[in-house]
């Protein structure tokens, strides 16, 4: 049984990518309220545990008949939830390196300092950490994680991890209206990518339907903080 998903193959920058889900339902350290797979049939679970999933040796020969369809130039792992919490996941990327193809893994960035996921972390040529939140309150209140965690521990680990890893690290910060869209809020991740020192910046407004009608940006105020944080990062 197969459980992977494949997207529509897309250029970026001259590459074509094939952009590939391997859960088969949404299973993530967070439940963001404004998750759209939340709002879809999937089941989610909230868990910072490995999961196991049957169906591995039918989904790698499905895998194989994407890249020989496509032919890409690099494999993108960006999945439903967190895809470090496949217990498949090595053996997914030792598969996909075996076709002499780069890995790209999209985390929400929380698990990424944290053994054993950072072993596996480490073996993808890019990794895509991510942060939508700058105060504890609405982090808790926002992207609700699994008990124990906080801003403060998501934000070391995203450092740790950047400072150890040897690939091409990608750095996301989602914009939300109301949360973190103030001056303040946009000198704290010009702070936070100064010291993370990425290598690719991304700062985006949320567009996901229905959520952007309330807590999407204007484009005149992305602009703006992307600005404050870019003249900050670059002048460090």
């Amino acid at each position: 049984m197969n459980y992977f998903t494949f997207k529509e193959p897309y250029k970026e920058q001259d590459r074509t990518i094939l952009e590939m889900n391997i859960l088969p339902d949404k299973y993530c350290t967070f439940n963001c309220i404004y998750c759209p797979v939340s709002r879809t049939q999937y089941k989610h679970i909230k868990t910072d545990r490995l999961v196991h999933f049957e169906g591995l040796e039918d989904s790698l020969a499905e895998l194989n008949r994407q890249i020989d369809t496509v032919h890409p130039d690099l494999v993108f792992i960006n999945s439903l939830g967190e895809a470090v919490l496949n217990d498949a996941l090595p053996q997914i990327i030792s598969f996909i390196h075996e076709r002499k193809l780069p890995v790209r893994l999209l985390s929400n960035g929380y698990p990424l300092a944290l053994e054993p996921y950072k072993s596996i972390a480490n073996t993808c040529e890019e990794v895509i950490g991510e942060i939508k939140n700058w105060q504890e309150k609405d982090f808790q209140l926002t992207q609700r994680p699994v008990s124990g965690y906080t801003l403060a521990q998501y934000r070391d680990n995203l450092l740790a991890f950047r400072h150890q890893y040897p690939g091409k690290f990608i750095f996301e910060a989602t914009i939300v209206k109301g949360y973190n869209d103030s001056d303040e809020a946009a000198f704290w991740l010009a702070q936070l990518t100064a010291d993370l020192q990425p290598d690719v910046l991304s700062i985006l407004a949320l567009t996901d339907k229905p959520f952007d009608k309330k807590l999407k940006i204007s484009d005149e105020r992305l602009q703006e903080i992307n600005r404050i944080v870019r003249s900050y990062f670059t002048s460090k």
